[in-house]
């Protein structure tokens, strides 16, 4: 009984268990259905709405008392958080997925939607947002912003529900096109905090009287007709202001800006100066101006962050102005730089000072006045910043004897001491601000404010150092960005003279101090927080201007893509981006050459054995300047193809003038290293580049002794007048090699003949001279094969020949130094007009080598090899002919030339061969009777407009022909072809654009 009685006993106890059990697993299951989705989302901001589809009710994706579609698109195959994801299917229709609806969105509200998507070959699956009512809209991105390391990527857009018109509902949904199968996960919609900033536009009433009206249209008028505004202090008339939040307030007004688009119909821009004791806004003098001057909210964004990051900026904002009680529109309002400017940014009253643009502005109506256009090319002095007087705004407030007075004084002895070169930048400037102030400007492509007539400065009498001040970063809609200012920083070559911040970057702290903040500016994680919190203050100022601009679309997400492509070019590509030549061991040391091929300076550090290991740090870093940005190729970096071929019009103009050959330095190593170490300056990422060994030098070479022979003999064949080594007309048979050294002046005069037929060389290392006539020109020739070379090298004065037959020469051999040319130039810049180069017996007719060259109303004509071959040289090539070569027409490597109205014929391979990084455009020019017309290769770029081909193997080819470089690209705008067997032949790797479509690539070589 006993028994039994425990028997029941522990029955009951458990069953009891049992049901505990039973109910604990039964309310854990309905919490974990409950939960929130366990990701990396499970603390989200507040009011933010989620799902990772991980549940489902009522055949409905859920999260927390949200529905986001239907469950049957959830799938267990991939997810980038939790077990599931949206998964829509290639069925070949429009597949939605994810979707959250919201109806009544209240005006003047900000959101973010962000999804993840399994990354797939055609970019499939789209983020869309549609809102419906009064004013619909419709936003779509399907190019992702973020990628993390399980293949997934991130779409987000932003967007902004509008004041004054009702929306009554917001959808925001996946879909896909149903061509490939797309996966989507982390599906969040977040409202965007307005950050305590309310933008509230106000209207602003003007109230100018009858006299004083007319006054300006007087002014205006004279402005129309001069073609630009000049102020002056007469200008100025009595007006009323009135705003919502102040009463009637007296000021002085007069138009304002220089150009006439300040001016255009009746929106007028104006300047304005409160009196007495009154002060709008806390500003006692602005400037009130249409949108259009700076680009719309462009400008209020780059004044945003110039005051995030404590650079000194103008306040900036919109208004709807009334001019005597007739609305003008929606006008911003730019505040003026006076004392409040400085003290609203927490600085002490100090001078604002600039360089005058009085010159500058009148050097302009010169211009306009007498030629009616402005020409490019113009050089008044007036124009450089170099001859603009220093000067304070409000000069009369620093009189001597004012309290500002020697703060005043120091400013501008700053001011002249950085033009003049006596002091670096950080020792004028806050080198820190300045950066921010440059970086910022490349971040948002803001740079109408650089030109050195926009600068303006702000002397802190504590720090004793002058700060920028930032206004007018947009005159217009920038276009497409392809560089940045500091490409080319320390290079001399880089930056024209005229331009106030290029004696910025040829300073190396600026420069390091530039590219850390431009590095830390233009990435996502500063940037894209900030564009999240401005987007609520972006979004009601939008809506504001697209009442009267609806033209103007411009996103956040826009900015934030340019900061990426910025962002992009500033670490290097390892071996790609320095280049180090070194010779086999000489005992226990290696001297290496070294060549920067970024557009960005760099530091090298150090060298080692393998690309993993700097075994041996350099004790202080050697500074590379950049290499010189190549324009059209960084066009294609970002465009991929040529867009818009009426922006490149002028560009080979831009590219002659900015590129030039590389510059090398040398560096001692020890004998065993393999690889040299750098970083960007400015940067503290590491890279490496393998070195690449070449033969060592013999104790004299060939060059050398021949170099050693030079000298002026007497009884030569010429007469030295002073510094100048004249041949005067008549025939010099050289019997012995004809060495000139340098610090002279070769003068060939008309109908001299210089018969090189026994054998002997002509060397000049100094500039020739030779005017020869139609009548008599100048001859260099042979009727020999022991026939050497014509040469000129190394001079600092470029060579002058006009009307000079080269004929019959062969190239220069002395012993192991041996030349292509017939003729050459090295490192001597070249003028040829009408010459003549017919039947030269050398691999080259014409080399030049590492100069600037003019070739023109040229003949090239009976050459077994090349006719012209150009390298790492620039130049331009006009009016010229190039017959029946066994070669190339024209060859070029690493070199940038224009080639113009030129006529080819008959040649053996290409008429124009562009190889090694040349940047090449040919225009309006003929080819016949070539095997290729033109060839690209090895990270070449060929333009080409209006090309006629007839009778040719083949048109276009682009190749790779050397391993350490790649693909080669010909862009072409207009072409004719006739009898050409085949078109166009482009390897993997390389890229042809016809018009504006590309041609599909993989058509191999053999």
């Amino acid at each position: 009984m006993i028994i039994t009685d425990q028997t029941r006993q522990g029955r009951r106890r458990a069953a009891r268990i049992t049901a505990a059990v039973l109910g604990i697993i039964t309310l854990f299951a309905v919490g974990f259905a409950l939960r929130p989705d366990p990701t990396s989302y499970h603390q989200l901001p507040e009011g933010a709405v989620y799902c990772g589809a991980e549940h489902t009710r009522g055949g409905q994706l859920v999260n927390e008392g949200h529905t986001f579609g239907k469950s049957s698109l959830r799938s267990d195959t991939q997810a980038r958080s939790g077990r599931y994801a949206c998964f829509l299917p290639a069925s070949g229709q429009t597949e939605y997925g994810f979707n959250y609806q919201l109806d009544n969105p209240a005006p003047g509200t900000a959101y973010l939607a962000s999804v993840w998507r399994l990354k797939n070959a055609y970019n499939a699956g789209v983020l869309a947002v549609q809102t419906e009512g009064e004013a619909p809209t419709y936003q779509q991105e399907n190019i992702a912003i973020d990628s993390d390391d399980k293949g997934w990527e991130k779409l987000e857009i932003r967007f902004f529900i509008p004041y004054g018109k009702k929306t009554d509902k917001l959808n925001i949904y996946v879909y896909g096109g149903g061509a490939a199968e797309v996966y989507f996960d982390d599906f969040l919609i977040e409202q965007l905090s307005a950050g305590g900033e309310s933008f509230q536009p106000e209207v602003l009433n003007l109230r100018i009287k009858k006299e004083a009206m007319e006054v300006l249209r007087r002014k205006r008028e004279q402005a129309l007709q001069a073609g630009i505004l000049e102020s002056g202090s007469n200008d100025w008339v009595e007006a009323e202001l009135e705003g919502d939040s102040s009463g009637p307030m007296k000021v002085d007004i007069r138009l304002k800006g220089d150009w006439l688009d300040h001016l255009r119909g009746d929106k007028w821009s104006f300047r304005v100066k409160m009196k007495e004791a009154y002060a709008w806004r806390r500003m006692r003098s602005f400037s009130l101006h249409t949108p259009v001057a700076r680009y719309y909210l462009h400008e209020w964004l780059l004044h945003q962050l110039w005051e995030q990051e404590d650079v000194l900026t103008t306040r900036y904002d919109f208004i709807e102005l009334r001019l005597n009680g007739e609305s003008l529109g929606i006008y911003a309002y730019e505040e003026h730089f006076d004392k409040q400017a400085v003290e609203f940014r927490q600085r002490r009253e100090g001078p604002i000072l600039k360089f005058s643009e009085d010159g500058h502005w009148k050097a302009i109506r010169r211009q306009l006045t007498q030629q009616g256009f402005l020409s490019p090319a113009a050089e008044h002095a007036a124009l450089d910043w170099e001859n603009a007087p220093v000067e304070a705004f409000q000069e009369t407030d620093y009189q001597p004897g004012t309290p500002l007075y020697d703060a005043y004084q120091e400013g501008i002895a700053l001011m002249e001491q950085f033009r003049s070169g006596q002091v670096r930048p950080e020792e004028a400037f806050d080198i820190l601000r300045m950066a921010r102030y440059y970086a910022i400007c490349d971040v948002l492509h803001a740079y109408h404010g650089i030109a050195w007539h926009n600068q303006r400065f702000y002397y802190n009498p504590v720090t004793g150092k002058l700060e920028p001040f930032g206004f007018d970063g947009f005159g217009e809609k920038p276009e497409g960005q392809y560089t940045i200012l500091g490409h080319g920083a320390l290079n001399p070559q880089s930056f024209a003279s005229e331009s106030f911040f290029a004696a910025l970057f040829m300073d190396p702290g600026f420069t390091q101090a530039y590219i850390r903040e431009l590095y830390r500016l233009s990435s996502r994680e500063y940037l894209s927080p900030r564009l999240d919190s401005l987007s609520p203050g972006w979004g009601a100022r939008l809506a504001f201007l697209q009442m009267e601009f609806p033209e103007y679309q411009a996103r956040l997400e826009d900015f934030l893509a340019q900061s990426l492509y910025v962002h992009s070019l500033i670490l290097p590509f390892g071996q790609y981006s320095l280049q180090a030549y070194g010779d086999p061991a000489r005992g226990a040391e290696r001297r290496l050459r070294l060549e920067n091929r970024h557009n960005l300076p760099l530091a090298v550090v150090g060298y080692g054995l393998g690309k993993q290991s700097m075994g041996h740090p350099l004790d202080s870093a050697l500074i590379l300047p950049a290499q010189m940005p190549r324009e059209y190729w960084l066009r294609l970096q970002r465009d991929h193809l040529m867009r818009n071929f009426g922006q490149s019009r002028f560009l080979y103009e831009k590219a002659l003038l900015a590129q030039a050959p590389p510059l090398f330095q040398e560096l001692e190593v020890s004998a065993n290293a393999e690889y040299v170490f750098y970083r960007v300056l400015g940067n503290d990422s590491l890279f490496s580049s393998p070195v690449v060994k070449r033969a060592p030098p013999p104790p004299l070479t060939d060059a050398q002794a021949l170099r050693r022979r030079a000298g002026l003999k007497p009884g030569g064949p010429y007469r030295i007048e002073g510094r100048n080594v004249v041949f005067p007309a008549g025939e010099y048979r050289l019997a012995e090699d004809l060495v000139i050294p340098n610090g002279y002046l070769v003068v060939l005069q008309p109908g001299a003949v210089l018969d090189l037929s026994s054998g002997a060389h002509f060397i000049s290392f100094s500039p020739v001279q030779a005017y020869g006539t139609e009548e008599q020109p100048v001859k260099i020739v042979s009727n020999s094969s022991k026939a050497n070379g014509f040469t000129v090298m190394q001079t600092e004065e470029p060579s002058v020949m006009q009307y000079v037959v080269f004929e019959g020469l062969n190239r220069l051999k002395e012993g192991n130094w041996e030349l292509t040319g017939a003729v050459t130039f090295y490192e001597a810049d070249a003028q040829l007009y009408r010459c003549v180069f017919r039947k030269n017996q050398s691999e080259d007719g014409l080399n030049i080598i590492r100069s600037e060259f003019e070739l023109s109303h040229c003949l090239f004509t009976d050459t077994p090899s090349d006719a012209f071959d150009s390298d790492f040289s620039k130049g331009t090539v006009d009016n010229c002919r190039f017959t029946r070569t066994g070669n190339d027409g024209m060859d070029f490597s690493g070199s940038v030339v224009h080639i113009t109205d030129c006529y080819l014929e008959e040649n053996g391979d290409k008429g124009v061969s562009v190889g090694e990084e040349s940047d090449v455009t040919f225009f309006n020019s003929s080819i016949r009777k070539a095997n290729i017309a033109v060839a690209s290769k090895d990270l070449s770029l060929l333009f080409i407009r209006g090309l006629d081909m007839e009778d040719c193997q083949q048109g276009f080819v682009a190749f790779q022909k050397k391993p350490e470089f790649g693909g080669g690209k010909i862009i072409v705008e207009s072409y004719t072809a006739k009898n050409i067997k085949r078109l166009h032949a482009i390897s993997e790797g390389s890229m042809l654009q016809l018009g504006e479509e590309e041609v599909e690539e993989g058509r191999g070589i053999r």
